[in-house]
């Protein structure tokens, strides 16, 4: 039996970006592993934590634990509400995203009906970071294979959050999923 497919907001631990001529640097001299092409991701397993560390361009980073996690807090230099924390060449970038998940066997007919990307063709052994409009809303969407099927982590500006789970929602139900 296929597992339905699903859209559902999703909590995470904590998260933040990173960006400057000096990120890369300091990720690795923390112990991060970092992608070495742009809009690609790479993830770990980490002392009961599972991080997520994101290229979005040459020198920008998105970083993420899950929920329970709490690897990234203890990194995160801003943590205290600080810029000056940050070292030289090495600038934060605000992180309050909206998060969702979509999965199940219907996922790749319902992101052909909201986005102009053709998720089906991706090469996921590549782990693709893929920027780009969901009805109208800029995202960051990382597609996984978990447990032998597709997931789509999906992020978005706060603001948009109600309008982007409510909109991708429908589809997902009109198209005979689950909203949660």
């Amino acid at each position: 039996m296929t597992a339905p497919t699903e859209f559902r907001g999703r909590t995470a631990g904590h998260r933040f970006g990173l960006k400057g001529p000096s990120a890369a640097q300091w990720l690795l001299a923390h112990g991060l592993s970092v992608p070495a092409a742009p809009n690609t991701w790479v993830g770990e397993e980490r002392l009961n934590d599972t991080l997520l560390v994101a290229r979005l361009g040459s020198s920008e980073f998105f970083l993420e634990d899950r929920e329970a996690g709490a690897t990234l807090r203890n990194l995160d230099p801003g943590v205290t509400g600080s810029p000056a924390n940050y070292p030289a060449g090495v600038y934060p970038v605000l992180r309050q995203d909206a998060a969702f998940l979509l999965s199940g066997e219907g996922s790749l007919d319902v992101l052909a009906q909201v986005c102009n990307v053709n998720f089906g063709e991706l090469e996921l052994e590549s782990n693709p970071v893929i920027m780009t409009l969901m009805v109208g809303v800029a995202v960051l969407v990382i597609p996984q294979v978990m447990q032998g099927a597709r997931q789509f982590k999906i992020w978005c500006d706060p603001t948009f959050g109600t309008y982007l789970a409510e909109s991708v929602g429908t589809v997902v139900v009109e198209s005979g999923g689950k909203h949660a």
